[in-house]
């Protein structure tokens, strides 16, 4: 007895012709690519380590700005509270008004009572 083998072709349970939306795109149109890299700037460093621990720490808030005596290499004081600090510029508030120094311009820092 010979066996015989069903030739039977296997197609998909459901089948639906559709037309292919395939679009070709233009080969000669080369979108130029971005290549620029960010880097984000070197904050500038506080050269005097105990000036730049003062004002940190004095940055910190506290019910009431604490006043200080700034002495600048100019030989200005300036009597004021920090308001914020950004990298090595230092903004005071001096008497309701607002001033920016560089934090490298101060030689010392003392606290008023």
């Amino acid at each position: 007895m010979k066996k015989r083998m069903w030739n039977v072709e296997i197609h998909p349970l459901l089948f639906i012709a559709s037309p292919s939306y395939i679009q070709e795109k233009k080969i000669d149109e080369i979108e130029e690519e971005s290549t620029s890299i960010y880097v984000r700037p070197i904050p500038e460093k506080i050269e005097n380590s105990l000036v730049a621990r003062q004002l940190n720490y004095f940055a910190k808030p506290v019910k009431e700005p604490r006043m200080l005596l700034f002495i600048l290499q100019s030989g200005e004081r300036i009597h004021a509270s920090i308001d914020k600090i950004n990298g090595s510029q230092v903004l005071l508030n001096c008497f309701q008004t607002k001033r920016w120094i560089h934090a490298n311009e101060i030689v010392m820092i003392h606290h008023t009572v």
